[in-house]
């Protein structure tokens, strides 16, 4: 059977290296009269006794009003960072391989901007991993179709995230054995971007399976154009194309 490359990630253990006198020391920065959310709740107590009032004066509540909109827009700027801190975030866990971790993280960034593509993109991919790694069939089944409503959530906010594409080609394939959805799904990827080595490869593969060797050739024989000479992936080309000669009944 022709292999294909498919390495995505490295798995490694997740190590702690907070210390305790950091903590303590930030613990007590926030416990400053005047500092951070306790200067925050006072300015919202003290704009509720002004509209408590009676009689309310312009002044009053124009300063009411200034003081809660840059209160507003911190929170808005704080949502825009935590939303780019949990994806980069989410992203170091799946490199490390601990992928339950990711997808609490990409959840919230999913929650902070709901319709992102990019994030579903992100928990596709999360779910999909954690679909490869379960030995429960159910709970398997259960992460492989989550996997696949995020990628086709991502494509139908954005349908040129060719990530996403790709992703789902793999799952179709790997996870669901849908040979023939998963080739159509690498097409569009291609059609894309033509010059994508890792889509050449999966449906290489894709073809592969089907009994299509010509086709299967054609994508090998195309990645040979493609990577330059130093790719370490040539020699994985020039032994697919060797086997698949074999197969054709090419003469070396």
């Amino acid at each position: 059977m022709v292999k294909m490359h498919l390495k995505y990630l490295f798995t490694k253990k997740l190590r702690c290296s907070i210390r305790v006198p950091v903590i303590g020391f930030f613990c007590f920065i926030l416990i400053l009269p005047g500092c951070g959310y306790l200067d925050e709740r006072r300015e919202i107590t003290r704009s509720k006794k002004v509209l408590a009032q009676g009689t309310k004066e312009t002044e009053d509540l124009v300063k009411v009003r200034g003081r809660l909109k840059r209160i507003i827009d911190l929170k808005v700027q704080a949502v825009d960072i935590l939303e780019d801190v949990d994806r980069e975030l989410g992203r170091k866990y799946m490199a490390l391989g601990s992928y339950k971790l990711a997808s609490e993280v990409f959840l919230e960034a999913e929650s902070l901007l709901p319709y992102n593509g990019f994030i579903k993109k992100d928990l596709g991919e999360c779910y999909y991993f954690l679909g490869a790694g379960a030995v429960d069939a159910d709970e398997k089944n259960t992460y492989l179709i989550k996997s696949k409503a995020y990628y086709e959530k991502a494509l139908e906010i954005n349908p040129d995230i060719f990530e996403a594409r790709y992703g789902l080609g793999l799952l179709l394939f790997f996870g669901f054995n849908d040979v023939i959805a998963a080739i159509d799904q690498m097409k569009v990827v291609l059609a894309g971007e033509p010059d994508n080595a890792d889509a050449h490869f999966a449906l290489g593969r894709f073809y592969y399976e089907t009994g299509e060797l010509g086709k299967s050739m054609g994508e090998y024989l195309e990645l040979q154009k493609i990577l330059p000479a130093s790719s370490p992936k040539r020699d994985k080309v020039d032994e697919n194309i060797l086997k698949l000669n074999r197969e054709l009944g090419v003469e070396q």
